[in-house]
C-alpha cells in the first residue's frame, strides 16, 4: 500500500466507523436541515468542515496549537449538542441552514484538534508531515460526502413515510441531544 493509499484510507475510516459515532453524529446534526434536492448545498458544507479540520490538524502537528486532549473531547461533545439544539430552536429554516455553515467551520477547527494527537504519532518521525495531512483530509472529504449523501437518503426516506421534516429535525435532534447530554454528565 503506498502512502496515499495509507493516509487516504485513514481520513475514510476517520469518518466511517462506529468508533467515530461523534464525528458522525455531528454530521446528521449539520446536515439534516437540508433537503434531497439541495444536495449540491451539502458539498460546501462538506467542504468548510474539511478545510477547518484540517487546519487545526496542520496547527497542531506543526505545534503551533497544543490543547488539552479531555478539553477537546468535551468541547467536540459541545458542538453536537450546540448543532443538534439549533435544529430545535430555529424555526427559520433559511437561517438555520445559514448558522450550519457557520457551525461546519469554527466547530471543525475544534474537531481537527480531536484526532491530531493520534495523527502525529502516525506520522512521527516522518519529514514531510503537510502531504500525508491533505491525503488524510481527501479521505475525511471522500467519507463526509458519502455519508451526506446517506444521511440525506435516509431522511428523504422517513420524510416520504413517517414524519415531515420539521417533526424529523426535533425527533432525531432530541436523540441526539439525549445522548451526548449522558456522555457529558
Amino acid at each position: 500500500m503506498n502512502d496515499f493509499e495509507l493516509y487516504f484510507r485513514l481520513g475514510l475510516n476517520h469518518i466511517l466507523s462506529w468508533s467515530s459515532i461523534d464525528h458522525i453524529l455531528f454530521l446528521l446534526a449539520l446536515i439534516m436541515v437540508f433537503n434531497f434536492k439541495d444536495w449540491r448545498k451539502l458539498l460546501p458544507l462538506v467542504s468548510l468542515f474539511t478545510i477547518a479540520h484540517t487546519t487545526s490538524l496542520l496547527l497542531s502537528v506543526y505545534g503551533y496549537v497544543q490543547i488539552d486532549a479531555n478539553l477537546i473531547e468535551t468541547l467536540i461533545l459541545w458542538t453536537i449538542l450546540i448543532t443538534a439544539l439549533s435544529n430545535i430552536l430555529w424555526k427559520n429554516h433559511q437561517v438555520l441552514t445559514r448558522i450550519h455553515y457557520y457551525f461546519s467551520f469554527f466547530f471543525g477547527l475544534i474537531h481537527g484538534l480531536g484526532f491530531a494527537s493520534d495523527f502525529k504519532m502516525m506520522i512521527a518521525g516522518q519529514s514531510q508531515k503537510f502531504l500525508p495531512s491533505l491525503e488524510f483530509a481527501l479521505g475525511i472529504e471522500t467519507a463526509q460526502i458519502i455519508m451526506g449523501f446517506f444521511i440525506l437518503i435516509v431522511l428523504a426516506v422517513l420524510q416520504k413515510i413517517w414524519l415531515n421534516t420539521r417533526e424529523t429535525y426535533i425527533l432525531i435532534s432530541g436523540l441526539i441531544i439525549g445522548y451526548i447530554l449522558a456522555l457529558l454528565t
